[in-house]
């Protein structure tokens, strides 16, 4: 029976789908996704399933190489390491920047409230978007289109390693909430030092307990 969509845009909503399958592991890590199979689930044309494959390649979501199906990438040490220090060599610095100037828009404290409206649930694909979505929001606050293209690069993959945190219930939500909240707070009492401190902490808690699970 095909999957139905609910949006009025039918490439946004299958996009937004598979996004969502794959986040929460009902799209196995390693099992093809081809054009084909999407078309067939979706009972959409096959051009535009092949489409949103491209987007979620894009996205950092799907991986393919040459002659293949494209494929959920499996997260291992070198993976997770070099995801989190590309992140933090932005994040960090773009938090002590932003505390330099005491700058908190608007738009960042709709991202937090999203993510705390989001952490009070239960659907982990929503705490996922809402989590990478804040930390996008901080770095676009600094004006600069290819930081912000750059920092997206980064953000859409790491939300792999979100999904994996949160579907292993490796880090609370209370926690992420309040490291949350401390990064707002010196960038408001213009603290660049802590800023980036907190930034990096934030950072290294996720990434300490990925690999822990990891190896586990």
């Amino acid at each position: 029976m095909p999957i139905r969509l609910v949006t009025q845009s039918i490439s946004d909503a299958l996009v937004a789908s598979l996004r969502e399958r794959i986040i929460t592991d009902q799209i196995s890590v390693g099992a093809p996704l081809t054009e084909a199979s999407v078309s067939a689930q979706y009972d959409v044309a096959r051009q535009t399933a092949k489409a949103a494959i491209a987007r979620l390649v894009g996205e950092g979501l799907l991986e393919r190489t040459a002659h293949r199906s494209a494929r959920v990438p499996a997260l291992d040490e070198a993976r997770v390491r070099d995801l989190y220090f590309a992140c933090a060599v932005v994040e960090v610095r773009g938090y002590q920047l932003l505390a330099q100037q005491r700058l908190l828009t608007e738009a960042v404290g709709r991202a937090h409230e999203a993510f705390l409206a989001a952490a009070s649930g239960t659907d982990i694909a929503s705490i996922v978007q809402t989590d990478a979505e804040f930390h996008r929001t901080l770095i676009d606050s600094l004006g600069s289109e290819r930081l912000s293209r750059a920092h997206g690069l980064i953000i859409n993959e790491i939300r792999l390693c979100l999904a994996q945190v949160q579907n292993a219930h490796l880090l609370g939500l209370e926690k992420i909430s309040r490291e949350h909240d401390g990064i707002l707070a010196a960038v408001q009492d213009g603290d660049p030092d802590r800023a980036g401190e907190l930034g990096q902490q934030h950072l290294e808690h996720a990434e300490r307990k990925l690999l822990a699970h990891l190896r586990g």
